[in-house]
């Protein structure tokens, strides 16, 4: 059934699949949308028949392009079970120690990964640097670090692990005291500068979302005013599984999540192995994730 298409081609497949566009399954992979649509074009040829129908809104999948897919799903499934399993497998005399940089927002994903490592490896250890300075990993001081911006630095390795899902946020408590909130009378717990800048918050504010009478300097403070019941706030709905959101007319755009580190790094027999058990943590994280927002916006449309 699959014999024309590799591993490459059933990844480019799926993710047309997940995005919908030649251009955005590019920017996942990293590739030009010239090039997506060139190699999909070349294993239609192959195969004989069409897998995508293009269109001025995006690409549907045919019925033999969506096989494909469930193959392709399969497969990776599998690759990500066969990393796990490989690294659990290692010299269990691994040791040294892992530094790694991450935002607030996936410190728990690194805690776990850390856990998991320790437990497979006990002479190694795992050191968590939380910071938003993207250039730490390319001056050397980190040697792995989750990003959600991609600086294009050829000395690097990114590694797509998905998509982060925003949304405005409150607590019960909150809503109980002011059950007719709106965007415009809401009170928002909002982020100092430089956060204040990003994408998600600057899209809720010109929807009406900037009444803004608690700022803070920190993810974790900002997600803790809004447990507390001080306000509502733009958060990544992974962080955000006790609190209710609100407004889902509002559209923020998601942010892209990379894991990143150096080839020479990897070839630290440690380091390779906590690379790939944190890439399994956050794929876990961010699969779910998905699912709980395609939820939402289903029935959200309904």
């Amino acid at each position: 059934m699959v014999s024309e298409a590799n591993w490459d081609d059933l990844r480019l497949l799926l993710a047309v699949s997940r995005r919908g566009s030649f251009l955005q399954a590019g920017q996942l992979l990293g590739i030009a949308a010239s090039t997506v649509s060139r190699r999909l074009t070349q294993l239609e040829e192959a195969l004989g028949e069409p897998l995508v129908e293009r269109g001025v809104e995006g690409c549907r999948l045919t019925s033999r392009g969506q096989s494909l897919v469930e193959v392709a799903q399969a497969a990776e499934a599998g690759l990500r079970r066969q990393t796990v399993t490989g690294m659990s497998a290692l010299d269990s005399e691994l040791s040294g120690s892992v530094l790694v940089s991450a935002g607030e927002g996936f410190a728990s994903c690194v805690l776990e990964a850390a856990s998991r490592f320790t437990a497979l490896h006990p002479r190694c250890s795992v050191e968590l640097l939380v910071a938003a300075d993207f250039h730490k990993i390319v001056r050397g001081v980190a040697d792995i670090a989750v990003r959600t911006a991609h600086l294009g630095e050829p000395s690097l390795i990114y590694r797509p692990m998905g998509r982060l899902a925003y949304g405005v946020f409150a607590a019960a408590d909150y809503l109980r005291r002011f059950p007719q909130v709106t965007p415009a009378t809401a009170v928002n717990i909002g982020l100092l500068p430089p956060l204040d800048m990003l994408p998600q918050v600057r899209a809720a504010k010109a929807a009406g979302l900037e009444r803004a009478q608690i700022s803070v300097n920190s993810f974790a403070l900002q997600l803790d005013a809004v447990r507390r019941g001080l306000g509502v706030a733009v958060l990544p709905r992974v962080l955000a599984q006790d609190l209710i959101e609100l407004f889902p007319q509002l559209q923020l755009p998601d942010m892209e999540v990379y894991l990143v580190t150096r080839p020479q790094a990897l070839k630290q027999a440690h380091i390779s192995c906590f690379f790939a058990i944190l890439q399994q943590v956050l794929l876990e994280a961010l699969a779910l994730e998905t699912v709980e927002s395609d939820a939402l916006g289903a029935r959200a449309e309904g």
